[in-house]
């Protein structure tokens, strides 16, 4: 039994590789988009081959703002990105066997008060990995979103977030492919979103990497291309990977018409005992 399960494992690695590598392509064709729906803009990241170790707990601070953003909501009681600062702690830990669980607690500073903004639970498992050997990372993130009515139409929400990249001598390549589906009205019954999330980087000195990201932010499966009411944001970045706190931080601009045209963003890595 042993023996078999030996010659098994190659055979089942395989099998996955090809099936997340049919995925990524089905979507990747299948993208049509129209407009973007609203979403709470809390995390800005794009998801690598990070993973805490079985047993291993990580703290980290999502911190973005919108010094210029759209003014004009999208839905009646919405509060906009514009002028608004918005805070999330995010906890993690490893579970082993290459899965990390996650929770988000988002807070949203509009109007000089903060206010409570969302709670997310999320499931990280990446079975593909260079450090084990593999040719490339690959991977998916599993959520599920519990948002106040004033920061999204839906209140429930699940992601599946598809991870795939690799590290070329300090380059580093990641991209996300995304999938939204709206769990409550009126989406319930709509086709879900796809948005894209896209970083490349050369480490410059040791434990300093610059680079860029680009995000085109939810848009619906099957209907017909309409660019200015899209999503369309890019980053400068610089990504610090030593003492005493590891950290990114970027400048980003819109490029729609839907998009805010100034964002800043950072995310610090705070050690745990």
């Amino acid at each position: 039994m042993k023996m078999q399960s030996i010659v098994l494992m190659p055979r089942i690695r395989w099998h996955l590789k090809h099936f997340l590598t049919q995925v990524v392509a089905l979507i990747i064709l299948a993208i049509i988009p129209i407009a973007a729906m609203a979403i709470l803009q809390d995390e800005i990241q794009v998801y690598d081959d990070e993973i805490n170790a079985k047993g291993e707990s990580s703290l980290e601070l999502h911190v973005n703002s919108t010094p210029r953003g759209i003014q004009t909501p999208s839905y009646p009681g919405e509060v906009m990105n514009n002028n608004g600062l918005r805070i999330t702690p995010e906890l993690a830990y490893g579970l082993g066997h290459d899965l990390e669980a996650g929770l988000y607690i988002s807070y949203v500073n509009y109007d000089n008060k903060f206010q409570y903004a969302a709670t997310k639970v999320r499931m990280k498992w990446l079975p593909y990995r260079e450090e084990k050997g593999d040719d490339f990372f690959a991977g998916v993130n599993l959520e599920i979103a519990n948002v106040q009515p004033q920061f999204d139409e839906s209140r429930y929400n699940a992601e599946a977030r598809f991870i795939l990249g690799k590290h070329v001598d300090e380059w580093l390549f990641s991209f996300n492919p995304i999938i939204d589906m709206p769990l409550s009205q009126p989406y319930v019954h709509q086709s879900p979103y796809f948005s894209t999330a896209t970083r490349l980087s050369r480490e410059v000195i040791p434990d300093l990497a610059l680079g860029a990201e680009y995000y085109s932010n939810l848009n619906q499966l099957g209907q017909p291309i309409n660019y200015q009411k899209t999503q369309q944001l890019g980053f400068l970045m610089m990504y610090y990977d030593g003492k005493p706190i590891s950290f990114q931080a970027g400048v980003g601009k819109g490029f729609s018409n839907s998009t805010d045209s100034l964002t800043l963003k950072a995310i610090f890595s705070i050690p745990l005992p």
